[in-house]
């Protein structure tokens, strides 16, 4: 009877223990729901499907700005932004200060801008991964709160990500069947037929300047001193036969006598 009363109360203290370690240190239970199967034909790819985990010792946090399609910012508490970078993917670049803007980059930012504008999030670290990057960045899995809709799983998914292997961590597999299914799905940047907007902006687009031609000059004409041209009454013009300018009154000279005292018409283009 002793032995089962220690056995008891052992059992009792180590769920204590396994409930206080976990509520502390904010992990949420991570696990796989059933999987999805799809056919491309030539492969079948799994779609793993990640339950909602339970948030109840996480806080949701605003979020206050999107820096990129893998990197946001948050308010943890007041006066305290936070910068995180979504563990296990990698987005194009749209702000490497020392690399251009990459292609769907800016759509890939644009993604994860409609994901979370104007939300909150629950930020769950990985024990496999440190708390912060080299850049002194917060390492997480990001879930939309209160849907809980897995930011990071979602990019991957929508292909405006892939995964990123270089680190490996908890989901890193299940991100690389998303990968698989999004490639073959041909979605986001794995769609080729997509032009992104960063190539529009990047792409030189070569100027034609176009090239100057001489005006053509009317070329001078000989003996025709005693060709018919006609003036006006109230004009300082003298034009061709039919001009427009004509309408109202039309004396007829020659040539030789209008030039003495007037121009040529510029829209009739009389001789000279």
């Amino acid at each position: 009877m002793k032995q089962l009363q220690k056995f008891v109360i052992a059992a009792i203290v180590s769920v204590f223990i396994y409930a206080l370690v976990h509520a502390s240190t904010g992990q949420a239970a991570l696990k796989l729901k059933s999987q999805k199967k799809v056919d491309f034909g030539d492969q079948t790819v799994t779609i793993p499907a990640l339950d909602t985990p339970d948030f109840s010792a996480v806080k949701a946090c605003p979020v206050v700005r999107i820096i990129d399609g893998d990197t946001i910012k948050v308010q943890e508490s007041y006066g305290t932004m936070t910068t995180v970078r979504l563990i296990g993917i990698d987005t194009p670049e749209t702000k490497h200060p020392s690399k251009p803007v990459q292609y769907y980059g800016k759509e890939a930012s644009a993604f994860t801008t409609n994901l979370l504008k104007g939300e909150k999030v629950y930020l769950v670290a990985d024990p496999t991964q440190g708390e912060t990057d080299k850049y002194g960045r917060r390492l997480a899995y990001v879930y939309r709160a209160p849907d809980g809709l897995f930011v990071n799983a979602e990019i991957i998914r929508q292909g405006y990500g892939h995964a990123y292997t270089k680190y490996p961590n908890q989901h890193m597999a299940a991100f690389r069947q998303l990968e698989k299914f999004a490639r073959n799905a041909k979605k986001g940047l794995w769609d080729k037929r997509a032009k992104s907007t960063a190539d529009l902006t990047l792409t030189k687009k070569k100027t034609i300047r176009p090239v100057a031609t001489p005006a053509v000059q009317p070329k001078p004409e000989s003996g025709n001193e005693n060709v018919a041209v006609y003036t006006t009454t109230s004009g300082r013009k003298y034009h061709r036969s039919g001009c427009s300018y004509l309408s109202r009154s039309k004396i007829k000279t020659t040539l030789g006598r209008a030039k003495g005292s007037y121009g040529p018409c510029g829209r009739c283009k009389p001789p000279r």
